[in-house]
């Protein structure tokens, strides 16, 4: 969804305040804090007043995926009376022939709007920046530069704009609070760029024995050739492995240490490291896939589990799962089993009360010391064990039998 933002018209009053000073004199019969009151009153009545006989409404029309409608957008602000009693009004306490008050508060609309005035200066001048930054960025094909730049320029729009609406409630508008830019013009002329990037993953093919890949690289080009200092993430799933910029070829080189192994899936994809919107806009969100195999080495032992069958049978189970499997082979290391179970007490009450354990399991044998800690929760003892078991780390286990797999 595309956002334009167009500052159709201020219309602007002959009319403005004679040397930009509001004077207002009130009197009261009941205490010199009141009168000081109506004349603050006084003076916030004819900033309103005279500023809405000035000017229009400041309108914005939004374009939504092709769809025009105008939009009086009506930002929330503090009231002028109570605004302009924080922002230093002066009051002068005058004398009156009878028993009543008086007061005369003036305020300089200069100074009372020097604050908001300064900001909106400033995030012009920010936005011009950033515009001048990205177009030199798009020149020197720097499109994650470019790409920044416009990232950190876009929320700038609507904050000037709210200060621009504060600002017409209490202020004549004029040429000069225009906000002129360009972004929409810099983002299409990123996109064009970017929808000619192009990606070539690694020919090779990959078969691991462990979850470490060999060094491989993605080639990035444009329509001018090899692409260097483009951003790109190589994932799996949801997880970033690494991050990589192409070097001086354009070639980005990838040496993953942990990728997945014992479950897939078994591919990586790599993506340019840029806001999903505008890879989406370009055709780039998909990236490329590296694929891999993976060759399990078959791993054996004898097991001597002296506990219930349903205890044994989930400790074959869980072995199996990393590759190591129960034999009668007399060459095969024998290992016995060990349980350790200390209550942590019970969730929830009923029939649907479940009971916590914290679980030690041990496998020993001649030459492999193994032992793992877990929490388990289930219907009874048996139960959590094995939901325990379930959740171990088993790769020191997998390192101590690597001299009896094949």
């Amino acid at each position: 969804m595309k956002l334009h933002v167009l500052i159709l018209s201020m219309i602007l009053a002959v009319q403005a305040f004679a040397g930009r000073i509001i004077t207002y004199t009130a009197t009261s019969n009941v205490s010199q804090e009141d009168a000081n009151n109506a004349a603050i009153a006084g003076v916030a009545k004819q900033i309103v007043s005279q500023v809405n006989a000035s000017q229009t409404l400041t309108k914005s029309e939004i374009t939504r995926d092709g769809s025009s409608t105008l939009d009086e957008t009506f930002f929330s602000s503090n009231n002028v009376k109570s605004n302009i009693k924080l922002k230093g009004v002066t009051i002068v306490p005058e004398k009156t022939d009878g028993k009543g008050f008086k007061a005369t508060a003036k305020l300089d609309m200069d100074e009372f709007t020097a604050d908001i005035q300064f900001q909106m200066k400033r995030i012009k001048e920010d936005i011009a920046k950033y515009e001048s930054s990205a177009r030199e960025a798009l020149a020197n094909r720097l499109y994650a530069k470019a790409a920044n730049d416009l990232e950190s320029a876009r929320p700038l729009v609507p904050e000037y704009e709210r200060m621009l609406w504060q600002l017409s409630k209490v202020y004549p508008l004029n040429d000069s609070h225009k906000l002129v830019h360009d972004l929409s013009g810099i983002e299409a002329s990123l996109l064009a760029k970017l929808s000619k990037i192009t990606l070539q993953g690694p020919s090779e093919s990959f078969t691991l024995t462990k979850s470490e890949m060999p060094e491989w690289g993605v080639q990035v080009s444009d329509d001018q050739g090899a692409l260097s200092g483009f951003p790109l993430i190589a994932k799996q799933g949801r997880q970033t492995l690494s991050e990589k910029r192409s070097d001086e070829s354009g070639r980005a080189s990838f040496v993953l240490r942990k990728v997945n192994f014992e479950k897939g899936p078994y591919t990586i994809t790599v993506v340019p490291n840029l806001p999903m919107g505008l890879l989406k806009s370009a055709g780039l969100d998909q990236g490329i896939e590296v694929s891999y195999e993976v060759s399990q080495k078959r791993c054996e032992i004898r097991l001597e589990c002296k506990q219930i069958a349903n205890l044994c049978s989930a400790v074959e189970n869980a072995l199996s799962q990393k590759s190591i499997f129960t034999t009668d082979n007399a060459k095969a290391p024998l290992l016995k089993t060990q349980f350790t179970s200390t209550s942590r007490g019970s969730i929830g009450s009923g029939n649907n009360a479940m009971s916590s354990f914290d679980v030690t399991f041990s496998l020993k044998g001649e030459k492999i010391s193994f032992t793992a800690k877990s929490k388990g929760v289930g219907k009874n003892e048996l139960d959590a064990n094995v939901k325990a078991l379930q959740k171990m780390d088993f790769a020191d286990l997998q390192k101590q039998v690597a001299p009896y797999c094949k």
